[in-house]
């Protein structure tokens, strides 16, 4: 019979009372009571029973025994008590203490799961949690067992535990936390939920505080809110994370947290930046887990965080476009979406360079996750920071940017996007930065790899690649057109050396000498400027010549076929790099350069793809207009002409096509091409003969050179025949702009046919269209501007003749282009027969505009025949009272400026059209002229650091302020200059307006510099040209010889008073080159005395009158703000005025002292028209002052000795000594004249100076003057430098020697031109020199005429004369002859008409 449970319990109880009991039988009884317990069932009856158990459990060696064993058996039995004996188990205070110990610390061997007694241990934390003890714990103030019991659990807890056992622990958590919260027990569940090492005891502590939301919000909230306003509490731990434990309280119960988040705006305007900081993370990380559903709660918090972005800290303002992007991904939809946008906008034009960085990677970001839907406007504003003024966000934009486009073109692929224009506008933006040149990695050789390689992905087919090419390529302009051709030609130069430097190699195999290997290196050199570092290119090209793998250059020589497919040259590319590995020296190199030479940008399969999409009249959905895709055709074969090949039919599809400006483009790809595609020209010759007298006037120009191209000769019959067809079709009156058009060309193709048709063609031209008269009323249908038929058939014609004398293959000068200048001559002034047919004044004035352009275009290859009074026209037309030729001929000669077309001296026109009564004109002038003053000095400056001659005469005339010469003379024989009794200020102010600007703008010029050797040079410059203007006449009528000294001395003055603290430098002015058909030596003192004396009533009073008056004249026509150059003249003015106040009343000193000085006064006599003076180079200010004054100046002089030339002519060469000359003793001490008693050394001997008159005296700087009468001949020598002939002593050979740019020598020579010497003929240069020269400096020498008599040499030297005519430098400092009187007028009409044969002289072709 089975014994109760209750009797088994009392049996155990006594026998656990027994003293000394082992383990082994203290486990056995341990045992049999849990297992007795078990079966008992919850009754209070049974206390009595299990009484004598409790009280032997109770004992305390059994409760601190030191076996774990027994206590966890001793824990489990009292757990069964409890659960018996519940609700009111006979414990007492102190039992229980010890009880819950017990059962705590069996609570810490929970993590094992593995022991034996893990069930026991799961059973008594079931039981506990069951039975509420810690309610119990709580009543008798175990406050401390409770925190170590909570300390446990989370220590405990366990992904792997059964989801019972850690709901046992959560409840027992939970009915603690329901009974009393403190702030321990919270810090330890706080702690816990931060523990992001143990992810149980973080679940854990997030599933209590969901459970006791309600009873913890109170303190959590307390806590936080102290946190947030005791920012100086900073030791406690959890203040220190309070951001993290609000952002993971958001996550698990976002209710506790509504008293708290608002608090957060306190923080987002703190001072303190790193609260700021910290606050910005956390509200954005919030905005951003909530989806911005957050916005919507706190909306005033949110609303913060945006003005965060224009925070005062930068670390702020990147923090918080950070978060807005993370919350912007997240919800990128809704009113809060857009208000994030608007705000990271902004932040593209921060101040701050990493703030515009991190903005411009935010956009693209944004834009990658909704290519379709992402704000257009923003994406723009995006890539415009490409243009940063920071190179270094220009680096990162146009990384991102790029992986922005590549995703773009992928979906674009995938039919998920259509073409976009704010996308296709990134390509566009990077190819302008070609243009940068402050950051190497933006130049076109960098450019060109990142088209080759970066642009577009990978596995994008050519098909794809050529429909985004034909998209941006229609958003091109004149820029991104200019920088892609000079990628595109910068890749053909590089792929064509390298063909000759394969032809170079396999011939050094057989031939290895020196040569050759400097051939080789110079090959390296030209390959190496496609690379960015030319010099590591120049030592890699070495490397990989000493290669002996041989594949590797066949490989190469693969890749530079243009018949090689894409794929194919991919494959290649692939295989060449692959066998070399990435460990060799030059695989980088290889890389690089096989990128390059192949075609990775464009290739026959992209010419291919075009064609065909323009033929089939496919947009793919798109707005791109089919002339774009033919003009980006255009841009392909202007380089690589060779692509075209295999794709004639579709060429000849497009001359089929009816589009009027497809024909013209088709037709300009044939002419681009045509010599390099299999086309017969019987295919399409009717196509073109028809184009020649029937199309459009761009119709006819390409077809006339698409025959040029398909033809192998120039005197090839076609052109005959066509030439007759043409001339023949101009008597039916019809299409006659075509057919004048196709005449023009036909001259520049083949002169010779043009000859045979020649009378006819000119006295149609003359007789038919010229001098006809016809109601001008007709007009122009076709045309915006306001003018007749036939004032467009005279243009027209103009135009046709102008082409005739400029062939593009080297041929003779006609004799008939001098009647040819008189014609436009005459149309300029308004002479003639020409402008007696003409009825409209509107006609008049095309027809002026139309002249001055001939003159022009003319002047692009035959300006040295262009005489002075043609060139004095075409500047005086910018006084044109049309303000159409003003307009017109101010942006042709800009453009034609700008292409270093024509002399730099025709910017005289700025001059003029710079004070401009239309504001428009004088705006653009004055823009066009700083654009050309500052390019052309640039230049300048580059050329003279880079010489050894830069005091060089020669070298000076490339100066830009070098027009001042021109503007000077053109001045001087204005119509309108004043009479000789004039001294009104006013007037001269408003004549001389364009020479004042002049001096201002090219002062203004370097003011900006730090350097003020360059002001000081640019002063010195002018002041020497002045001086030198003063010492000659005018070689075009001699009458005006005091007009041009009024004028140069007004500007001496001028300088002066604009220059009052510049010091002066003498480098710029020591040798001074005048042109000779415009100024010649003066050999009469007394001539020179007359002249100077008309200008006596000009004096420092009055030019500084001319100033004020000028001043006030600027103001009429025009803003002083408008005008930079104009700024600081009233300063300058009334400094001067103080200057000379302190200085008059030094000067009234010293006429007390020197009563006799002004009737003693003199520097130096000359009785020779050759002079020459040295000067210090630090010469200041009032030491320039004093020489120019006229008042009483005085000096020590040191004379040098005389020299006496073969023809007689005295050298006399004063000097002031640097010792002797001080700024201080300049500064309190005028120049005094040297007495009568002064001496002069001659050959050895004293001789006295003679006096000389005030005029003499005013500008002691004298010029030594070599005159072009015939004395002095510049001629081409053998070494190709400059050579002085003359009768008399000129500058020592070395100084005048010039050794001009390779391509652009400046070869000059005296010739008749095969006929008597004409008076007009001399092509001498006017030497003015301001240096000093020692009498070893002075070379007599003897003419040798030996010249003209060896014809050989005469043609060879003229045929060097044009070398220069393209040289806008040489064309301001060199002499331009003069061919035709200026009384010839009508009976030149004739002589073109009657074709007779003149004398004609060859000349080098012009470059195209």
């Amino acid at each position: 019979m089975a014994v109760p449970p209750e009797r088994v319990v009392q049996e155990i109880g006594k026998s656990l009372a027994r003293p000394r009991l082992s383990k082994d039988a203290l486990v056995k009884l341990l045992k049999e009571a849990e297992d007795a317990l078990s079966k008992l069932n919850q009754s209070s009856t049974l206390q009595n029973s299990l009484g004598l158990l409790n009280r032997s459990l109770s004992q305390i060696n059994l409760l601190q025994h030191k076996d774990k064993e027994v206590r966890l058996l001793v824990a489990v039995c009292f757990s069964e008590i409890i659960r018996i004996l519940a609700p009111e188990p006979p414990f007492s205070d102190e039992i229980f203490m010890h009880i819950f110990r017990l059962i705590i610390g069996t609570f810490i061997d929970l993590a094992d799961t593995a022991s034996p007694y893990f069930t026991r241990r799961t059973k008594i934390l079931e039981s506990f949690a069951a039975l509420r003890c810690c309610v119990i714990m709580l009543d008798i103030g175990c406050e401390d067992l409770v925190l170590e019991m909570f300390k446990v659990f989370f220590s405990v807890v366990r992904q792997s535990h059964q989801r019972s056992l850690i709901q046992a622990m959560l409840s027992i958590m939970t009915l603690v936390i329901e009974e009393k919260v403190t702030q321990p027990l919270l810090d330890i569940v706080l702690q816990n939920l931060m523990n992001a090492d143990k992810g149980a005891a973080s679940k854990l502590a997030v599933s209590l505080i969901q459970n006791c939301a309600g009873k913890l919000e109170s303190p959590i909230c307390g806590f936080l809110t102290s946190c947030i306003f005791d920012n100086d509490a900073s030791a406690n731990e959890f203040k220190k994370l309070y951001h993290e434990i609000i952002l993971k309280l958001y996550q698990c119960a976002p209710q506790i947290l509504v008293a708290v988040i608002p608090n957060l705006t306190q923080e987002l305007l703190i001072d303190q930046v790193d609260i700021r900081l910290r606050a910005v993370h956390l509200v954005g990380k919030l905005l951003a887990q909530s989806e911005l559903n957050f916005s919507q709660k706190f909306h005033t918090v949110f609303v913060e965080f945006l003005k965060r972005l224009s925070d005062k800290s930068p670390e702020v303002r990147i923090a918080a476009i950070e978060h807005a992007r993370e919350c912007y991904l997240s919800h990128p939809f809704g009113s809060e979406a857009r208000d994030i946008l608007a705000a990271l906008e902004g932040r593209l034009l921060d101040f701050d360079d990493k703030v515009r960085t991190e903005a411009v990677l935010a956009v693209c970001d944004l834009a990658k996750s909704s290519l379709t839907c992402f704000p257009s406007e923003i994406i723009l504003q995006a890539v415009e920071r490409l243009r940063d003024k920071k190179v270094s966000v220009r680096k990162k934009v146009m990384e991102k940017l790029l992986e922005l486009y590549r995703v773009y073109c992928s979906r674009c692929s995938e039919g998920v996007l259509t073409l976009s224009d704010h996308y296709e506008q990134i390509p566009c933006k990077i190819l302008l930065l070609c243009f940068d040149k402050e950051c190497k990695e933006f130049r076109p050789q960098y450019i060109e790899l990142v088209f080759a390689e970066d642009l577009f992905p990978a596995s994008l087919s050519i098909k794809e690649r050529t429909k985004h090419w034909i998209a941006f390529f229609s958003l091109f302009k004149l820029p991104h057109i200019k920088a892609l051709k000079s990628i595109l030609y910068q890749k053909w130069r590089l792929q064509m050396e390298l063909k000759v430097y394969f032809a170079l190699r396999d011939e050094e195999k057989e031939n290895a000498s020196e040569e050759m290997h400097m051939r080789i290196l110079a090959s390296f050199m030209k390959m190496s400027t496609a690379f960015l570092d030319s010099t590591k290119a120049v030592e890699c090209f070495q490397k990989l010549h000493q290669t002996t793998d041989n594949n590797i250059f066949k490989l190469l020589l693969e890749l530079v076929d243009e018949d090689m497919s894409s794929s194919a040259a991919y494959s290649t590319r692939v295989s060449m790099l692959k066998q070399l590995g990435d460990k060799h020296p030059t695989y980088d190199f290889l890389s690089t350069l096989s990128t390059k030479c192949s075609y990775s940008i464009f290739s026959a399969e992209h010419v291919r793809y075009i064609m065909e999409d323009v033929i089939s009249g496919n947009d793919d959905q798109t707005k791109y207009a089919q002339v774009s895709k033919v003009d980006l055709l255009i841009v392909i074969l202007s380089i690589y002409p060779t692509l075209l090949r295999g794709g004639e039919d579709c060429l000849l599809k497009l001359f089929s096509m009816n589009a009027t400006m497809l024909n013209e483009k088709s037709l300009q790809i044939l002419a681009i091409a045509g010599r390099h595609v299999s086309i017969a020209l019987s295919d399409i010759y009717p196509f073109l003969e028809q184009k020649c007298i029937e199309g459009t006037r761009t119709e006819s120009k390409y077809a006339v050179s698409a025959i040029s191209s398909l033809i192998h000769a120039s005197d090839d019959p076609i052109f005959s025949n066509l030439c007759k067809k043409v001339v023949n079709s101009l008597h039916h009156g019809r299409h006659i702009p075509t057919l004048l058009q196709s005449l023009g060309c036909i001259s520049q193709y083949s002169p010779l046919t043009y000859e045979l048709y020649k009378k006819q063609i000119m006295h149609f031209i003359i007789q038919k269209l010229l001098c006809s008269k016809v109601d001008s009323d007709q007009v122009s249908s076709n045309d915006g501007a306001l003018c007749s038929l036939s004032c467009k058939l005279k243009m027209y014609g103009l135009k046709s003749v102008a082409k005739s004398f400029l062939p593009h293959e080297v041929s003779q000068i006609q004799h008939e282009i001098k009647e040819f200048f008189v014609i436009l001559s005459d149309m300029i002034l308004g002479i003639g027969t020409i402008n007696e047919s003409i009825l409209s004044q509107s006609d008049k004035v095309h027809l002026r505009v139309a002249a001055a352009k001939c003159i022009l275009r003319l002047a692009t290859r035959w300006d040295l025949h262009i005489p002075p009074d043609i060139f004095h026209l075409v500047i005086m037309s910018a006084r044109d009272p049309s303000s159409t030729v003003r307009k017109s001929l101010l942006y042709k000669i800009h453009k034609l400026l700008m292409e270093q077309a024509i002399p730099d001296r025709y910017a005289c026109v700025f001059a003029f059209t710079s004070v401009d009564c239309i504001g428009d004109i004088r705006n653009d002038s004055v823009k066009f002229f700083t654009t050309f003053l500052t390019a052309r000095n640039k230049k300048f400056l580059i050329n003279r650091n880079a010489s050894a001659l830069e005091t060089d005469g020669v070298a000076n005339t490339k100066h830009p302020g070098y027009i001042v010469v021109f503007v000077i003379h053109v001045l001087a024989h204005d119509k309108n200059f004043p009479s000789d009794n004039c001294q009104d200020q006013d007037v001269y102010a408003e004549f001389c307006s364009p020479l004042i600007f002049i001096i201002c703008a090219l002062l203004n010029l370097n003011c900006g510099r730090s350097n003020q050797n360059d002001a000081s040079y640019m002063a010195s410059y002018l002041l020497g040209i002045f001086l030198a203007i003063q010492k000659a006449d005018d070689a075009v009528d001699a009458k005006f010889t005091p007009k041009l000294h009024i004028l140069s001395k007004i500007c001496l003055l001028a300088l002066k008073v604009l220059t009052q603290h510049c010091k002066f430098s003498l480098d710029a002015c020591h040798l001074v080159l005048l042109p000779s058909s415009y100024f010649k030596a003066c050999h009469d003192a007394r001539k020179k005395g007359a002249s100077l004396h008309v200008a006596n009533f000009v004096d420092k009073s009055f030019v500084r009158s001319i100033l004020c008056a000028f001043d006030s004249y600027i103001n009429q026509v025009q803003d002083v703000g408008d005008l930079d150059v104009m700024k600081n003249i009233s300063n300058a003015l009334t400094m001067d005025r103080q200057i000379d106040q302190s200085l008059g009343k030094m000067k009234k000193e010293k006429d007390n002292l020197h009563p006799n000085t002004k009737r003693s006064q003199k520097v130096c006599s000359m009785r020779s028209h050759m002079n020459s003076v040295s000067y210090s180079s630090s010469m200041s200010a009032e030491l320039v002052h004093g020489i120019i004054n006229l008042e009483p100046v005085n000096a020590e002089y040191e004379v040098r000795k005389e020299q006496v030339s073969s023809s007689d002519s005295v050298s006399i060469c004063p000097v002031i000594p640097t010792s002797q000359v001080s700024t201080k003793t300049v500064a309190s001490k005028e120049f005094m004249p040297s007495t009568s008693n002064e001496r002069c050394v001659t050959n050895g001997s004293i001789t006295s100076q003679p006096e000389t008159s005030k005029a003499d005296i005013e500008c002691p700087l004298d010029s030594q003057v070599a005159n072009d009468n015939g004395d002095v001949e510049l001629l081409d020598s053998e070494d190709k430098t400059w050579e002085a002939i003359n009768e008399m002593p000129l500058l020592d050979k070395g100084r005048c020697n010039v050794q001009p740019e390779e391509g652009k020598r400046l070869q000059l020579m005296l010739s008749d031109f095969g006929s008597a010497k004409s008076p007009h003929a001399d092509t001498s240069i006017l030497w003015l020199d301001s240096s000093s020269c020692s009498p070893e400096e002075v070379i007599p020498t003897t003419r040798d005429d030996s010249d003209k008599t060896n014809s050989a040499t005469s043609d060879e030297r003229t045929e060097n004369l044009c070398a220069s005519t393209n040289l806008s430098s040489v064309g301001a400092g060199k002499v331009n002859k003069r061919l035709l009187p200026t009384n010839a007028s009508k009976r030149s009409l004739s002589n073109i008409m009657d074709g007779r044969p003149r004398k004609s002289w060859r000349i080098q072709p012009r470059r195209k």
